[in-house]
């Protein structure tokens, strides 16, 4: 895909990446997720000028470094949930364990996971 021209198709992009790959309706959590990846993809797009398909590691990780700073704990997983979704979705699985940060739990807290319910990775769509 080539670069997009403004934050607007940026944000289109990022929408429709992750449209693609998410399983249910379109309210609720996944309409949540999408917004999400709008802002992620506009902010994103405003200092670097690149779009999704052109995103590198250290933008993902500035974006959750800098741009969530100063959100609340539990805002900051809700946007490492979306990021998370954005890079299964642009299949680059090895970005997660690299983007550890404070953003992972919604404690805030570092430190070793809990053995429990595997997380759920969204398939590719059946053609």
């Amino acid at each position: 895909m080539s670069r997009p021209a403004n934050p607007r198709v940026a944000a289109r992009q990022a929408r429709s990446l992750l449209a693609n790959r998410l399983p249910g309706s379109r309210r609720g959590t996944v309409r949540q997720h999408l917004a999400r990846s709008e802002r992620i993809s506009q902010t994103i797009w405003r200092r670097w000028h690149v779009g999704p398909y052109q995103w590198q590691l250290k933008h993902l990780r500035w974006f959750l470094v800098e741009k969530t700073n100063d959100c609340v704990s539990g805002t900051r997983y809700r946007y490492w949930l979306t990021v998370r979704l954005l890079i299964f979705a642009l299949d680059h699985d090895g970005w997660v364990e690299r983007l550890d940060g404070p953003w992972v739990r919604p404690s805030g807290e570092r430190g070793e996971l809990k053995a429990g319910r595997p997380a759920f990775m969204p398939s590719p769509p059946v053609k």
